[in-house]
């Protein structure tokens, strides 16, 4: 989650070292709303100019993305409580080698429908936007959005190649680390970490994890992670890079968690690589 906390959720992390003992089944509830109801926040000055030049569409399912470009097609997906003019900075580099892009706003995030949404939405939202839109080359994604791409390729989306940028390398440990930012003792915790496992399964989807997703998956990958990433540790991306076959880990240094979106190594890199893969197919 974003660090700006507002006082209300400031509120209930105090409250939780109490409510969390004494009923933490309700204390659980409370927070998982919380978890999986993105906040929106107004585009920064430096994304506005990707909104102008870039065609808004809304796909049937009620998403919302941005699209430009001619040529193979890339979709660009953002971290929580992120927008698809994040990718203001890379969506030119890709267009300039050829590429066509369309960045989506994941669900309950900029201009799409809905209120909640987790990331085996976002992995839905791919998905979707394969089906509607044509063939996707390639995906990029950021914090969340990573993961999702991992889930929506175990769950049968076709790419060519990825990368993913400050990406967690398990949704257990997200977990984990969100009930510690809440404040959540070891017994609603331990709630929290069910009930979401639970919710997982009735939609279903296994419950194995982001390694469990890429165990059978074959296409190459990029991550891209900075040393300094203070939401998102590195040492995720030393284990997402070991555990996906064919995958290249780039560090990067004094960009942290968001500002690596505009880093212009990580901008050139992922352009690299996906033009890498054209020339190798023709």
């Amino acid at each position: 989650m974003a660090n700006d906390i507002p006082a209300g959720i400031r509120i209930i992390r105090g409250a939780n070292r109490t409510l969390g003992r004494v009923a933490p089944s309700l204390a659980s509830r409370l927070s998982r709303r919380i978890f999986s109801t993105p906040r929106k926040f107004t585009p920064r000055e430096w994304e506005v100019p990707f909104e102008a030049s870039a065609r808004r569409e809304r796909l049937p399912s009620g998403l919302s993305v941005l699209r430009a470009g001619e040529g193979p097609l890339v979709a660009l997906i953002h971290g929580w409580e992120g927008r698809a003019t994040q990718f203001a900075a890379l969506a030119p580099a890709l267009l300039a080698r050829g590429f066509s892009v369309v960045a989506i706003d994941a669900p309950g995030h900029g201009h799409s429908r809905g209120r909640q949404s987790d990331p085996y939405r976002f992995a839905e939202a791919l998905i979707d936007v394969s089906a509607h839109i044509g063939s996707l080359y390639g995906a990029v994604g950021h914090s969340m959005g990573g993961g999702s791409i991992a889930l929506a390729l175990s769950s049968g989306l076709s790419l060519s190649r990825a990368a993913l940028i400050a990406s967690p390398s398990s949704l257990h440990d997200v977990l984990h680390r969100f009930s510690a930012a809440m404040h959540l003792p070891p017994k609603a915790t331990e709630h929290f970490v069910r009930d979401a496992r639970r919710r997982i399964m009735a939609r279903g989807y296994r419950t194995d994890d982001i390694e469990g997703a890429l165990r059978a998956v074959t296409v190459p990958a990029l991550v891209v992670h900075a040393l300094d990433d203070k939401e998102v540790p590195f040492t995720d991306a030393e284990r997402i890079a070991g555990f996906w076959p064919r995958s290249t880990l780039l560090p990067v240094e004094h960009v942290g968690h968001r500002r690596i979106l505009r880093d212009p190594i990580t901008i050139a890199a992922i352009a690299k690589f996906f033009s890498a893969g054209v020339a190798n197919e023709n």
